[in-house]
């Protein structure tokens, strides 16, 4: 386990995430200190984030790597969710909602969201999200939600790892790359983006509020409207029209066959807008 990290103090506006913040100089994956964390004192740690400049051995989505050199905002966040278990795929949309906002507001930009929880911009990946949970007997003893945006990375080193891994080629970019003209500070932007994950967190709580997360979610959607393709392990890849979100965080398609369906997981690409 890495152990070379230190207790920080930013001035934040929320009541409970963020309240202790570890940051990492360098660490394998600051999603396996934070389950580390979790594991041993979820009650203590909740709201906890893991910090680190750089990751060696950083975790994407279906056990992906997720290359994670300095220039970047890496973090993982403990949390004790207060909801049913039925609603922890909202957990994945709040965490897309956060980043989504976070990096527009305090950069200009108009990034958008992959269903369900890469950030976009003009379909290059900015931010990917992990989330890892633990259940017990239908109850959810934590939740760690693993963040990773590429600020000021130098996408042709990224580039570079990503053709030489057994990785899919996927088009990558940053917010130094998009945004050339103004250098966002790393704090200002995890500042941000720890208010806006607390805000959502409340809203999922209250079960009156879950349609407001979803009208959200689908506003700032690049998918819905959109011919996919689905694919993933397990999955038999098939064309579909991304047509929804559903109540409970799934995504809502029509098969080529007419018929209706909803998925909460899997891969998909992106063809065009619908005919």
């Amino acid at each position: 386990m890495d152990k070379d990290y230190k207790n920080i103090n930013l001035p934040l506006e929320t009541r409970f995430v963020g309240k202790r913040i570890y940051h990492c100089k360098r660490i394998r994956s600051t999603q396996q200190l934070a389950i580390s964390f979790a594991e041993t004192n979820i009650t203590n740690e909740n709201g906890t984030v893991i910090l680190a400049d750089e990751q060696y051995d950083g975790k994407g989505r279906g056990n992906k790597k997720w290359i994670s050199p300095k220039g970047g905002l890496w973090m993982s966040l403990i949390i004790k969710p207060r909801i049913e278990l039925d609603k922890i795929n909202i957990l994945s949309l709040i965490a897309a909602i956060s980043v989504c906002e976070a990096i527009n507001e305090t950069s200009n930009l108009e990034s958008r969201i992959k269903w369900p929880n890469d950030i976009v911009i003009d379909d290059k990946k900015l931010a990917g999200i992990i989330i890892d949970s633990s259940i017990n007997d239908s109850n959810i003893d934590y939740v760690v939600i693993g963040i990773g945006i590429n600020m000021m990375v130098d996408i042709i080193k990224i580039d570079l790892s990503l053709a030489s891994s057994d990785l899919l080629p996927q088009k990558v970019t940053s917010i130094q790359n998009e945004n050339k003209e103004k250098c966002i500070d790393r704090f200002l932007l995890l500042k941000q983006l720890l208010k806006r994950i607390e805000y959502y967190l409340f809203l999922v709580e209250n079960e009156k509020e879950k349609r407001k997360i979803i009208e959200i979610y689908k506003k700032l959607s690049n998918t819905l409207g959109k011919s996919i393709y689905v694919y993933g392990k397990d999955i038999k890849g098939y064309y579909a029209i991304a047509k929804d979100m559903d109540l409970d965080g799934g995504l809502i398609l029509k098969r080529e066959n007419k018929i209706l369906e909803k998925i909460y997981c899997g891969e998909i690409s992106i063809r065009g807008k619908e005919i």
